[in-house]
């Protein structure tokens, strides 16, 4: 049995992380106050037969269970601090909003016809790990592994390990189509999120960086 857990970066910021912290605390509130109402989260989920357009903001502040929220906020933690590092508190803000709105249309799109509630932070989230990607392919993801009962502590960079889990998302996304099958978790939501954040981000990267070459 192998578990793969990670668990921070190497990457070191310049500010506060007020949005992220922000985000992850409104995060926790909503779960802790109102995650296991379930006439809450069937009004806020994103429906796609349903469609109402305030719950594509309200879809990513909710979540099914403890462990898909700790998910999400880790992933979030890790790589967050350093993408509002880079784009400041209210460019982080817009991206991480607009990533879950990308996402969401997403799942919408390919998912028009569905009754079945969609709720999470991880299609904003994964906008976040590909605008990471973006920014800092190289950096190194600090990762906990146990095979069997012995744990031990490994790096992988970035481009690695955020780039698995991507094509893991393409691949789990065509069984589904392919095999008809009805899942649990949105997977065209997360490859829509993260490839608006990895797109963008690249875009961003280009010009941030480009006037620095024609100087030099």
């Amino acid at each position: 049995m192998l578990i793969v857990l990670p668990v921070g970066d190497i990457n070191p910021r310049r500010t506060f992380p007020l949005v992220n912290y922000l985000l992850v605390a409104a995060n926790c509130y909503v779960f802790f106050a109102y995650g296991l109402d379930d006439a809450f989260i069937n009004q806020y989920a994103l429906i796609p037969e349903r469609l109402e357009p305030l719950t594509f903001i309200t879809y990513m502040f909710l979540h099914g269970s403890l462990w898909h929220l700790l998910g999400n906020m880790l992933f979030l933690l890790i790589c967050g601090d350093n993408i509002e590092d880079k784009l400041g508190h209210f460019g982080y803000m817009v991206l991480y909003l607009v990533s879950g709105l990308i996402a969401g249309g997403t799942h919408l799109v390919t998912h028009y016809a569905s009754d079945m509630p969609t709720i999470g932070a991880s299609g904003a989230v994964a906008g976040i790990l590909g605008s990471y990607v973006a920014f800092f392919p190289f950096s190194r993801i600090k990762c906990w592994a146990i095979i069997l009962i012995f744990p031990f502590a490994f790096y992988v960079p970035a481009i690695v390990f955020l780039g698995f889990w991507f094509v893991q998302q393409l691949l789990l996304s065509y069984a589904e189509i392919s095999y008809n099958m009805t899942v649990g978790v949105a997977y065209w939501a997360h490859i829509g999120g993260f490839a608006f954040g990895l797109i963008v981000s690249t875009i961003l990267r280009v010009t941030i960086t480009q006037p620095k070459q024609k100087r030099k």
